[in-house]
């Protein structure tokens, strides 16, 4: 942690890797949610045409008594309407390459909390959101790879002579944990059904081509969900220009746990509680 410009860039990677990039990318992956299914049409009775016996006809069964109904009081679809109503087309799915300007459209179009939309960096995004979540399922931090813009406040200890991590700076996140709370998760699902397979490609293209990103994810998840309870306020040091947390089991921790602890303990527990809800959907999806 630094006081100078260039480290407050660092804390932005770190904020939009742990936080918003990573729960974005979370509810792409979960919202695997097929639309309903329209029951197949049960195909109609024969109709029965017979002379009328007085005998016989109160002894019908229901079903039989329904058939025997006038033809035109049936009605059915025929199999060019189900399909009509079953497909929905959608435009060719574009190349990873060219894949900004629509994802971009599509990502912000969605009902995001007024004004918080600019905070997406939205270059190369589909590739960036798998870079990060394959480095912080190894519990690092991608600061080469972008998600959102720079914090606007830089980071600061409470006190010059008793170092402690100062509670003001878990204001600073305020804007990207609203970020995360602002559009429901259903509004997601389009977005992950049609990018799924440039998600997969770009993954494919880090190496792991015989892998799923699914896994990963679940496995990124996990580790920010491993983040151990602290209390604060934490001490903090700082032997060169760089703070770090005084405590060496803290400070040992991987950089992406080690994020979700500056983020304080408010910001975290909501982070947390959203992480639960997409691995549970996740798992629950096949």
């Amino acid at each position: 942690m630094s006081e100078q410009k260039s480290n407050n860039n660092q804390q932005l990677y770190y904020a939009g890797i742990a936080v918003v990039g990573l729960v974005v990318l979370i509810a792409l992956w979960f919202l695997l949610g097929k639309a309903p299914q329209q029951e197949p049409v049960k195909p109609t009775a024969p109709v029965i045409v017979a002379e009328p016996v007085e005998t016989h006809v109160a002894a019908l069964p229901a079903e039989t008594a329904l058939a025997t109904e006038p033809p035109e009081l049936q009605t059915t679809a025929t199999p060019s309407e189900e399909i009509a109503e079953l497909v929905v087309a959608e435009p060719a799915l574009p190349v990873l390459d060219e894949s900004d300007p629509e994802v971009k459209q599509r990502l912000l179009a969605l009902d995001w909390r007024a004004g918080l939309a600019g905070l997406f960096v939205t270059e190369d995004m589909l590739r960036n959101f798998a870079v990060q979540i394959d480095n912080i399922a190894q519990g690092q931090l991608a600061a080469a790879h972008p998600l959102l813009q720079p914090l606007e406040q830089t980071f600061r200890a409470a006190d010059a002579d008793d170092m402690q991590l100062d509670s003001r700076s878990f204001s600073r996140y305020q804007p990207y944990i609203q970020l995360l709370e602002s559009v429901p998760p259903q509004q997601l699902v389009q977005l992950f059904n049609r990018y799924e397979p440039l998600l997969q490609q770009s993954y494919a293209e880090q190496g792991y081509p015989d892998q799923l990103f699914k896994n990963t994810l679940i496995a990124a998840i996990d580790l920010l969900l491993a983040t151990p309870e602290v209390d604060y306020p934490l001490a903090l040091a700082r032997p060169s220009v760089v703070y770090i947390f005084a405590d060496p089991a803290i400070e040992q921790l991987p950089a992406a746990q080690k994020q979700m602890i500056r983020l304080g303990p408010d910001n975290q527990r909501k982070v947390k509680a959203l992480l639960q809800r997409y691995r549970a959907a996740l798992l629950a999806t096949p």
